[in-house]
């Protein structure tokens, strides 16, 4: 979704800068950059908004959906040591200056305690009053379902069954003003489920993986232009464009941990 979108926004800015007789300026292509752009978008979302009951959809709503129904499951202790990592944090005797490996009393201790941390932030319960047992708190899937529910997702959900996944009658169509879509709607949308995805991966499952948001692109990735007379190198140009829409799109998860659970 993300890469689509930057791929558009980056071709559209280019496009401007090229003379009126390229061949990006065609109307027809310029057409079809559009409508893919439109379609792309609004079905992504719509399949990551999906709430279908069925065992066979896979949604960022229904992951949601599925931790609140097992919630039973996600206590302090399976938190803590589901890797073997120990419960109760005891820092070592002597400690090692330098790196520390992985299963390190020193790295245990360190892991402990910061989980320990997390989960007191997650259960609204301090360590000194906790439990094995502790459960994070309902406040925090509250906060979650907010987030997506604010998104401004739901319009794009509609126009996709009205328009684009299904042909609604016009008596339905009625129900919905059909508009263009501007980026810094679907840059909001965006936003949300990248911040609620990596609120459930990097936080309340404890995933331990940190990456960016935005996936590194192939060498090349952005070809030559023609401007009429000769070819032009538009790849620094494109790719600057680029590193900045990649820049903002990767400090969107920055302070979530404060921001889910203050």
């Amino acid at each position: 979704m993300l890469v689509s979108e930057m791929s558009y926004r980056v071709l559209i800015e280019e496009q401007k800068l090229l003379q009126k007789d390229d061949f990006s300026n065609i109307p027809v292509l310029t057409h079809l950059l559009n409508s893919g752009y439109y379609a792309s978008q609004i079905l992504a979302i719509r399949r990551l908004f999906d709430q279908a009951p069925k065992g066979d959809v896979l949604s960022l709503s229904r992951v949601l959906n599925d931790i609140k129904k097992h919630q039973y499951l996600f206590t302090r202790e399976i938190f803590v040591s589901f890797d073997g990592t120990p419960y109760d944090p005891v820092p070592p005797e002597s400690i090692v200056p330098g790196l520390q490996p992985q299963d390190s009393p020193f790295s245990m201790f360190i892991r402990s305690k910061h989980r320990h941390e997390r989960f007191d932030l997650l259960s609204k319960v301090s360590f000194d009053k906790s439990s094995r047992f502790d459960r994070i708190h309902i406040d925090i899937f509250n906060r979650l379902d907010d987030w997506l529910n604010a998104s401004g997702a739901q319009r794009l959900v509609k126009l996709s069954h009205k328009y684009i996944a299904h042909a609604a009658d016009q008596h339905s169509r009625r129900k919905i003003k059909i508009t263009g879509l501007d980026f810094a709607e679907v840059e909001s949308v965006q936003k949300v489920i990248v911040r609620v995805s990596r609120a459930i991966f990097d936080i309340i499952l404890n995933s331990g993986v940190h990456s960016q948001v935005v996936p590194m692109i192939p060498l090349d990735f952005f070809g030559k232009g023609w401007d009429g007379k000769a070819i032009v190198l538009s790849t620094a140009r494109m790719k600057k464009q680029w590193d900045e829409l990649a820049s903002d799109r990767n400090s969107w998860p920055n302070n979530l941990e404060i921001d889910l659970c203050n």
